[in-house]
């Protein structure tokens, strides 16, 4: 694979991990301001929140483990 190909790849999944954080802001935001009690609605919610974070962290990770084999 071309040194190209891999930053291109590591690039996208940088910008796969900023969206979902960007998500999970606007997820916890609008958790947040929600008007119920917390139930088991509320707990899935911070479930699904926290899941999609462990899937960025996991990406972004990645990413960098990437470009760091390819430098060496």
């Amino acid at each position: 694979m071309k040194k190209t190909d891999i930053y291109d790849i590591a690039d996208r999944l940088t910008n796969y991990t900023n969206q979902l954080d960007n998500i999970t802001e606007l997820l916890t935001t609008n958790i947040n301001n929600l008007n119920i009690t917390k139930c088991k609605e509320t707990d899935r919610l911070y479930f699904l929140n926290d899941y999609i974070k462990q899937i960025s962290n996991d990406l972004y990770k990645f990413s960098n483990e990437i470009i760091k084999d390819d430098a060496k």
